[in-house]
């Protein structure tokens, strides 16, 4: 496990939707449910913000990747709420569905930076609560109807980001097997 220092300096934002994520830009926020698989989700996005800040200890990433302490880090904070309930589960993970069905939903999700030229290299280095196989990313479990905020650390020495994107990777009614 480690810890994050963060150093937070403001990113105005605003969220539009497309056909891939919800981006942030600097001007305003539009909460909105996310997508996943190309379909919306029931899992709303009420708010997100973010900061630049420092890794607060050497770690290393599902890809190998190492992150020295001190590496800079852009850091988006998202609070989501779960809208799924025993009526409309969320998604089995291998097409059979966990008995019974509660409303719960494991949610696996990254996001894509943006700077003034395009894309960013940046990669997640969250220590999730569940993860992928060789997939960085960062991971909520909620109850029906619950809301949680949770952090994306991107690790990339770019400063100048002017939009963002969050993107879930899975999304399912029990921890994916695969």
């Amino acid at each position: 496990m480690f810890a994050i220092a963060i150093i937070t300096i403001s990113v105005p934002f605003a969220v539009f939707l497309n056909a891939e994520f919800g981006g942030q830009t600097a001007e305003s926020f539009s909460p909105g449910y996310l997508l996943y698989q190309g379909k919306l989700s029931k899992i709303y996005l009420v708010t997100s913000t973010s900061s630049y800040g420092n890794a607060n200890e050497t770690y290393t990433t599902p890809a190998g990747q190492f992150v020295q302490q001190g590496s800079p880090l852009f850091i988006i904070t998202v609070t989501l709420r779960n809208d799924y309930s025993s009526e409309e589960a969320a998604p089995p993970p291998n097409e059979v569905p966990v008995s019974p069905a509660d409303g719960t939903a494991y949610v696996y999700f990254t996001a894509k930076v943006y700077d003034e030229n395009g894309a960013v290299n940046a990669t997640n280095v969250t220590v999730p609560d569940f993860s992928l196989p060789s997939t960085p990313g960062t991971a909520l479990v909620l109850s029906s109807g619950q809301t949680a905020s949770a952090n994306i650390y991107m690790s990339t020495d770019k400063t100048g980001i002017t939009k963002y994107g969050v993107e879930v990777i899975f999304l399912g009614d029990s921890i994916p097997t695969k």
